[in-house]
């Protein structure tokens, strides 16, 4: 019977494999190889946590950050060999502290999305307040960290929902996002305002400037579990919203009483100018 042979294997940061110091590059044995590759699951060897058979050939795997990583992105796919492929989803993409960006992946949880890859994205990355996001055709999808603080959570659009400002339905809604602060009890969002909500002047019609208002204040509800429609909202237009230039949403609670809740909001520009606050109340369903 023919013995079981043993080879050792890295992936660099970059995606290259070695063996023995050489880089392999035949693109055959490499859609093979990825194709193979799952958990080490035999026991031996745990300083190479990934494993690919072949045959009587036994594959030790180490990686210097993820096994894979995803070198192209094509028609809405990342690809990670010659002919491997799995879809892209936006709303899945993770970030870490030195700035790298991750997307789920069939082996390891997480793949790591190659320089060139991040250079194609970056034209539609933003800032999120302390996170990311990406936007693609008015469509804004917040990259939480891969280590999240504990006391910030991310309420994405609603799915199932046409609200026309954070339902996920609504195709001429704005599908917004919000982060939650549990500690301190404050919601925050931060967008640049297209031309849906333009007025006759050229500015944000006043209409959404008050849905906006409405909407942080409502998600502070929300982070804290309340479904409360308003009962009273009162707005103060202290300066235009510019259509096309970013804004800040703040939300927080200053009084509560039984089902009654009442709540300020301030839109911010990008120098912390107030340009509109409101206070409402709430009042908790029955």
């Amino acid at each position: 019977m023919t013995a079981l042979r043993e080879y050792f294997f890295d992936i660099d940061a970059h995606g290259v494999v070695y063996h023995e110091g050489g880089e392999i590059n035949d693109a055959g044995f490499l859609d093979f190889f990825y194709r193979q590759m799952r958990a080490n699951p035999t026991g031996k060897h745990p300083d190479y946590p990934y494993f690919s058979p072949c045959q009587r050939d036994r594959n030790f795997i180490r990686a210097t950050d993820t096994p894979i990583i995803f070198h192209r992105i094509k028609h809405g796919y990342l690809e990670y060999a010659a002919t491997l492929r799995q879809a892209f989803s936006p709303d899945r993409l993770r970030f870490s502290d030195d700035g790298i960006l991750y997307h789920p992946a069939r082996v390891g949880e997480y793949g790591r999305l190659s320089a060139s890859v991040i250079m194609e994205l970056s034209q539609y990355l933003a800032q999120f307040g302390p996170y990311y996001a990406l936007k693609i055709n008015n469509i804004v999808n917040v990259i939480e960290p891969l280590e999240p603080l504990p006391h910030l959570r991310v309420l994405h659009p609603r799915e199932g929902n046409m609200c026309v400002g954070c339902g996920a339905e609504n195709p001429a809604g704005l599908r917004l996002s919000f982060l939650y602060d549990e500690n301190e009890r404050v919601a925050q969002s931060w967008l640049t305002p297209d031309e849906r909500t333009t007025g006759s002047l050229g500015i944000m019609h006043g209409g959404f400037v008050s849905l906006l208002l409405d909407e942080v204040m409502g998600k502070v509800l929300s982070g804290i579990g309340v479904k409360a429609p308003t009962a009273r909202l009162s707005v103060e237009f202290r300066r235009p919203v510019t259509i096309g230039e970013e804004i800040a949403l703040v939300g927080r609670i200053v009084a509560e009483s039984g089902r009654k809740f009442t709540l300020k909001g301030e839109i911010h520009n990008v120098d912390g100018i107030i340009l509109a606050e409101a206070e409402a109340l709430f009042i908790q369903s029955i």
